[in-house]
């Protein structure tokens, strides 16, 4: 994992420095510049495959150039399929990359298993092409300004080269009314833009943009023979997942696991454990005598492997000065202040030797992991006059709700919902299961959670990888059937039932979801941190987010905050503290 970085302008070489001195914490372990074809090319490289200084970048081979950021973990059957006749020079997996840039172009991509997101000088066609994964799992932030173009990993170089905090309120109002960020080439900022998921930038001699879309959606060949039965479907999706773990697991680095007590986490480290006998070391972070707290859960699970955990314990109370920490590590707000939580998490990884964690995200949003898409499920059973599996799939969402996040409503409010339900499906158009899923992960939820664990695992020097993100997986879990995503076991039914088939009873028969959650209640109602907020939150305020503002100075002003009082507050104070951060920043008034 790394950072790049260029420009169309080498008489403006001087600008790598403050590139270099925003992102160096994505990248500690080496940094290079070079010039062709008019670019500056810039890397910074937190090294985990192949830590020899032949792998440094940014690397070149005849005609071309590349700097690139992330993993191609299939880079060793790439290089035995695509590249059998050719001595490397390097057992990195960039090396394979470029050479097989060079000799099938971009066709190469739809090959590709992997995180990535890359500039490649073709110095044939004397074009830049800037690349990004299928689903935008690692970033790339571009702009042009008088003329010239630029590009980098995160937006704060450019914040401080575009000299303006002018905010692009599409995105803004997407974040206040769904929480919703990253889900289109806008950011936050005026005039800085994303590469979209799936898609490259073709920039000629002119600087001339082209973007072009070159994932569809059908890059793995789904057996349908295994949906024969169930069993076959469980072999299938479980040696499927099981070698994404595997590649995954390929680093000359040391590997950890950040463990949350959960289904995801806990068949990745299972699989790896049992089918893969891998030696990877598990992290948890725990909040002892909160109901948040699930270490009895992870203490179970490890022990079944003769293992044992790190755990990272949250202090008594966190204060301003972490938050402000976790903020601009983040580049700009995210659901809630539980950056606080994974910040603290990924340093103890750091500090204990480990530069690669793998971690469960993805599957929620393509499973239907979350309570309001469980009940878009029960919707669909309605719609098709299934009343007997609609109530038993309304229940299951009642199960997933979680009492310790103040969610669980009585029984007689779980009847009167039901009834609501039925009525609304007859009356009015919901949104079927599918659609529900596909907003999640296409918008509401997915491109914020991977900006979030891009930044705050990078602000440690940390790699994160998904084996849920692996685009076999993504493709197989589009194509299973509702019962094997939501059924009488629960939700997340297909990974419920290997866990079952691993006897693993006390974590598949736990159905309230929980993730990973800081105690969110105790910070907010310490007196200094609400003071601080509530003074930030009091300032000048635009007239668009007047409303914003006055839900949040009323929650602040209850006695005890509770969970369902958090959102404004924290959006408020996330809008304010951010306008300050890149007005300060575009004025260069913060040293970086």
């Amino acid at each position: 994992m790394c950072s790049i970085f260029g420009f169309n302008d080498i008489e403006k070489s001087h600008l790598s420095d403050l590139f270099m001195n925003s992102m160096r914490h994505r990248g500690p372990d080496h940094e290079g510049t070079t010039t062709i074809g008019g670019w500056v090319i810039g890397h910074q490289r937190l090294s985990i495959i192949d830590t020899s200084d032949d792998a440094n970048q940014p690397m070149e081979w005849q005609d071309g150039v590349i700097a690139f950021n992330g993993e191609i973990y299939n880079y060793k059957e790439l290089s035995s399929s695509k590249l059998s006749n050719i001595k490397l020079n390097t057992h990195s997996d960039t090396e394979v990359l470029l050479r097989c840039l060079h000799r099938y172009g971009l066709s190469i991509l739809h090959e590709l298993n992997g995180m990535f997101a890359f500039s490649w000088f073709d110095a044939k066609r004397k074009k830049m092409i800037l690349c990004r994964d299928r689903f935008g799992v690692k970033p790339i932030h571009w702009m042009k300004q008088d003329g010239v173009i630029y590009y980098a990993s995160e937006i704060r170089p450019l914040a401080k080269i575009n000299h303006t905090s002018d905010f692009e309120y599409d995105v803004i109002d997407a974040f206040v009314e769904d929480t919703a960020t990253d889900y289109n080439e806008l950011t936050f900022l005026k005039g800085v833009y994303q590469v979209p998921p799936g898609h490259y930038l073709e920039i000629d001699a002119s600087g001339d943009v082209r973007c072009v879309r070159w994932y569809k959606g059908s890059d793995f060949l789904v057996d349908q023979g295994a949906f024969v039965n169930e069993e076959s479907i469980l072999d299938y999706y479980e040696d499927i997942l099981t070698d994404a773990v595997r590649i995954r697991l390929r680093s000359d680095v040391p590997v950890c696991i950040t463990l949350s007590g959960g289904l995801d986490s806990t068949i990745i480290y299972t699989l790896a454990k049992e089918n893969l006998s891998s030696s990877i070391k598990p992290f948890h972070f725990m909040h002892p005598g909160s109901l948040t707290d699930e270490s009895h859960i992870v203490s179970q699970l490890v022990e079944r492997f003769g293992d044992s955990f790190c755990s990272i314990t949250a202090p008594p109370q966190e204060g301003f000065e972490e938050l402000e920490l976790a903020m601009k590590a983040s580049e700009f707000p995210i659901w809630n202040s539980s950056a606080l939580g994974y910040l603290r998490t990924y340093e103890n990884i750091k500090n204990s030797g480990f530069k690669v964690v793998l971690e469960g995200h993805g599957s929620d949003e393509q499973l239907g992991g979350y309570p309001y898409m469980i009940q878009a499920a029960c919707n669909d059973y309605i719609k098709s006059g299934n009343y007997g599996k609609a109530i038993e799939t309304h229940f299951i969402a009642h199960m997933t709700e979680n009492s310790a996040l103040q969610q669980k409503r009585g029984g007689a409010k779980t009847y009167l919902l039901l009834l609501k339900t039925l009525l609304k499906c007859h009356l009015t158009a919901t949104p079927s299961f599918d659609e529900v899923v596909d907003n999640a992960f296409h918008y509401k939820i997915l491109p914020i959670v991977f900006r979030a664990f891009d930044r705050l695992t990078m602000s440690q020097s940390v790699e994160s990888r998904a084996p849920f993100m692996d685009y076999r997986i993504v493709e197989l879990n589009r194509q299973l059937p509702l019962d094997q995503k939501i059924s009488d076991i629960g939700s997340k039914a297909i990974l419920r039932k290997l866990l079952k088939r691993k006897g693993l009873n006390f974590i598949y028969e736990n159905r309230a979801k929980m993730g990973f959650a800081s105690d969110l209640p105790v910070f907010f109602n310490d007196q200094d941190n609400k003071s601080k907020i509530a003074q930030l939150i009091d300032g000048p305020t635009q007239q668009r987010y007047m409303g914003l503002k006055r839900s949040a100075l009323r929650s602040l002003d209850k006695d005890y905050i509770i969970w369902s009082d958090i959102d404004p507050i924290w959006k408020c104070f996330a809008l304010q503290w951010m306008e300050q951060y890149y007005t300060n920043i575009s004025t260069n008034n913060i040293p970086e």
